[in-house]
Parts: C-alpha cells; structure tokens; sequence
C-alpha cells in the first residue's frame, strides 16, 4: 500500500517538474520571441514563469521526499511489516548504499533535489538544467522498472519506459502549469497577452497529440511484452489495473480533441477580438481541469500498475481456469459463521480461514449494495430520495463495525494480537484503515443536512474517500507466506475489480460535482457503479475454489 502511494507520489512530482521546464522552454520563450515585446504580455509571463517556478520546485521536492521515503517502506516491505512497526536504521543505509535499487533511488532523489535548486537560479539557462536533471531522475525511474527486470530485450523496454515517462510529462505536465496558473488566464483581458496564451495553447496542441501517439505506443508496447497473453489483460491484477489506467485516459483524450478542434481555434480568433474573452477563457479552463484530473488519476494509478507484479511468461500470476469458473458463477453470501479460533495462528491459511474471509466479504457486500441503492434513490430526489437521505447513514455505523470486528478476527474475537501488531502488519492496517474511513463518512453524514442539495451526499469527501481507499485498495497485495501463489492471485485479482469500480464511482462524482460532466448521466453512473462493487462483493468474491 504505502509503496504504491509513495510509487504514485514520485511519478506526478517528476512530470511536474519536468513538464514545467518543458513549458517554459518550448512553447512559452518560442512564443515571446514570435509575439515580441509589449508590456502586458511580459507582465503575464513573468506571473506566469513565477507560478511554473514555484510547482516546479514543489513537484520536484514532493518526487525526492517520497523516493526517501520509499527506501524505509521498500526496507519495511522485505521484512513483512509496515514503517508504523519499525525499520532497523542500519539495514535502511545498507540498502541504499550496497543495492542496485537503493543507489538508483538515492540518485534519483538527488538529482530531483538539485532541480529543485536549479529552478530557483536566476540564470535564464536553469530550464535547460532542470529538463537535463528530471530525465536523468527519469531515466534512474526506469532503471529499477518491471522494464529493467527483464529477462531478454532489456534496453528496448527501458527506452520504452523512459519515452512513455518523458511523453507523460511533455502533455500531463504542461497541463498541470496551465491549470494551476488557470486564475490568471481566465482573468486576461488585454489582446496581447491573451495572443500569448493562445499562441502557447496553438503550439502545444500538435506536440500533445505526438505525446499521446508515444504514449500510447509504449504503453502497447509494455502491454504486450508484460502480458503472456491478451486473456492475462482480465485474468490478472497487473492486467486489469493497467484497464483501469487506460479507461481513466479515455476523458483525458476527449478533453484533449475538444481543446485541439474547438477550444484552440477560438482562442486564436480571440487573440484577434477578444470581445468574447469570458466564455472562451471559461470554457478552456473547464477543459484543464477535466484533463488534468483524469490525467493525474491515471498518472496515480500508472504508480501503482508499477507495484503490481506482471503475470510472467508462464501465467503464473493469472487466474486458472477453475478460478475464473467460480467468479463467473455468483451464489447467496454464505450464512454459516465460521469460529476464528479454529484457525487463528495456523502457519498457513486452511479451509476454515477461507471460508470466513468470504463470510465478510459477502455482508459487506449487502451492506454497500444498499448504500448505493440509497445513494442512487437521493440523486433523484422527490420524497422517496428524502427518506433514503435519512436511512444511509444509518447503515454506515453496523458496516464501520463490522469491517473493525469481524476482518481480523485476532484483535478483537480472537485476542491473539495488540495494538502495534496491528499497525505493522500491512493488511491487517489496511483493513482497520477502512472502518476509519467508513466512521470518518458516519460522521460526515451526520452533518450532511448543512450541505446545499447539489453536494449531497457528503460533497467533496466522498469521492475522495472512494478515491483514495480504492487506490489503496488496488496496491492492496496479499503476498503471504501463509497462502499459494493461485490463493494469492486470486485474491489480489479481486482487489483489483473492487479498487476500479470504487476508483470510476468515485472519479464520476468528482467530476460531476465539478460540473465537468453531464450531471442527469452522473447522478445515475455513480451510484451504480458502488452498486455494481457490492454485488460482486455480495455474490461473486470466492476464495474457496
């Protein structure tokens, strides 16, 4: 969990820094000196390159930290524990300085570092320095990737990497620099400066479009060297993540082609008579900020696509045949408890332990199904949606209970464990975070009456809980000694459908409640997709094959 957030975390501060030194030297200083000097459009850019410097700097130390980081969880991780539970000092110094991974990392943290530092110099050359560090740190990025791990055909797959990397931060990149700086643009009124931006906008649009075709090129590429085979892209995690990634690309695309054929042509007739700016200026904004979004959603689960194990040329990381029978063949949750103390402390999983896994995960299953059908109810409103608006958050407080007690039946059925051998064991953690989360949505709901109509329920915090406890629940591997290599993939498989349909619930209601979609279709996709999550929880999740 916490690699693939960390993983995640360095991926979006590199293309930051990197996509802000790309806009400055390859669309803002081409355009000035095509444009040339007038006192408004020099006041922009120099508020404009003030802005890039400050996220560049932000983005390159956020990438170093989280790379640092990422040497105690990657230390923790070998040792089948969380950073909560203590790493040895010395076995971290000793990873970092005898180990390939270790000393890459720790130059890659330095190189971001020293970007950080060029950025602030007042020579006009930093930009060129700053593009020269951050493809150095992506290039270290690539070197400890699935790419360099690599039996055979190891340099065509890191030039892959580095060139997928380099394309991300050439268009997510540049696009972060404009959203961010979005306040500015929409508030120009002067001909010369809005003659500016869209001379940027009409120079980035083909170079973003080459960006996507390198992008999707590499990606193909990836796909095809990682996946033995096209059935592995839906029978393992790896594959199913990497569907996740290209389905939140899809709106990245769409705002993009809007921008190229609609936006970037009224913006150049507006740099002519800019009579009309607000709407123009409005409507590309909007366009950012869905593609953007989108974007750094991918960008964060590309972190953690990273993390997640291929299923190797031999498919051992993929579904059998009888495991896919099973999840293809729902039946009733099971209504036989199964007594934790019979397996509690057993050196491996047994039947018993199995089939109490799934006896959680089918009730929270019903409990979610119902969540979502009053959360579907409330989006349409009229009295039926009055009194579903009453009835879930009652729900929430017997699921949050239910997650705390039953998950980890050691803690507080059991009695085997305290509280430091929940916080350094990663799943167990995982789990109890979860029953916060559902608490931390209790609570919210509880003052959900104060919110106006549109934002209910919950507004902004809950398409960030679904967001965030799906991302972890896609980097939520169940590696164990305890259990085979099919019992493991099939749970992690799993995982991984539930995390994208918590990932696309909570992204849909995003951008709706930022008006960036259409709100009639929103209010029906969202709640069907957690619908859709607690009926495969409900009546599909098998861990008894």
């Amino acid at each position: 969990m916490e690699h693939s957030a960390l993983h995640a975390l360095q991926l979006i501060g590199l293309i930051i820094a990197l996509g802000g030194a790309f806009l400055i030297v390859a669309f803002l200083r081409p355009a000035l000196r095509s444009l040339g000097p007038h006192s408004a459009r020099d006041d922009f850019s120099r508020r404009l390159c003030d802005s890039i410097t400050r996220w560049v700097v932000r983005g390159a130390l956020t990438a170093a930290m989280a790379t640092l980081a990422d040497l105690f969880v990657q230390v923790a991780e070998v040792q089948g524990r969380t950073i909560f539970g203590g790493v040895d000092l010395a076995l971290v110094v000793r990873f970092a300085t005898e180990t390939a991974v270790g000393q890459l990392s720790v130059g890659r943290a330095a190189l971001l570092l020293l970007a950080a530092g060029a950025a602030q110099l007042a020579t006009e050359r930093k930009w060129w320095i700053v593009v020269a560090l951050g493809m150095s740190a992506v290039v270290c990025t690539s070197l400890v990737s699935h790419a360099a791990a690599q039996p055979a055909g190891r340099v065509l797959a890191i030039a892959s990497q580095i060139t997928h990397i380099g394309a991300a931060a050439a268009w997510m990149g540049v696009l972060v620099h404009l959203l961010a700086a979005r306040s500015k643009i929409q508030r120009l009124s002067d001909a010369p400066a809005i003659a500016l931006i869209a001379d940027i906008v009409r120079r980035f649009s083909p170079l973003a479009l080459t960006a996507v075709v390198l992008m999707s090129a590499s990606g193909v590429l990836a796909a095809v060297r990682y996946l033995a085979t096209p059935g592995a892209m839906l029978t393992s995690a790896y594959g199913l993540t990497l569907i996740v990634k290209l389905v939140l690309l899809t709106p990245v695309v769409v705002a993009g082609f809007i921008n190229f054929r609609i936006t970037r042509p009224a913006l150049l007739k507006l740099a002519a008579t800019p009579n009309f700016a607000t709407p123009v200026l409005r409507r590309f904004g909007k366009m950012l900020e869905l593609e953007v979004t989108a974007g750094l959603l991918a960008i964060t689960v590309a972190g953690v696509v990273a993390s997640v194990s291929p299923p190797g040329d031999d498919g051992s990381l993929q579904l059998t045949p009888v495991q896919i029978h099973a999840l293809l063949s729902p039946d009733l949750p099971s209504t036989t408890f199964v007594d934790p103390s019979a397996f509690v402390g057993t050196p491996t999983r047994t039947i018993d332990d199995l089939r109490y896994s799934e006896f959680t995960h089918n009730w929270s299953g019903v409990f979610v199904i119902f969540l979502g059908l009053c959360w579907l109810l409330q989006s349409w409103g009229g009295l039926i949606g009055d009194g579903a608006a009453r009835c879930w958050p009652l729900l929430l407080l017997p699921l949050a209970a239910f997650i705390a007690v039953f998950a980890d039946p050691d803690i507080w059925l059991v009695r085997q464990i305290g509280f430091w051998d929940v916080v350094s064991d990663p799943q167990i953690l995982e789990h109890n975070f979860g029953a916060l989360l559902v608490l931390a949505m209790v609570w919210l709901g509880w003052r959900d009456h104060g919110r106006p109509a549109t934002q209910r329920p919950l507004g902004y915090a809950l398409p960030i809980i679904m967001i965030v406890g799906s991302v972890l629940l896609l980097g939520h591997a169940h590696s164990s000694l305890r259990a085979s290599d099919d019992l493991t993939n099939l749970i992690n498989v799993q995982h991984a459908v539930l995390g994208a349909l918590g990932l696309f619930a909570g992204a849909v209601r995003w951008l709706s409640l930022r008006d960036l979609i259409p709100q009639r279709s929103a209010r029906l996709v969202w709640p069907a997709l957690v619908i859709g999550l607690g009926l495969f929880m409900a009546f599909g999740y098998r861990e008894v094959v």
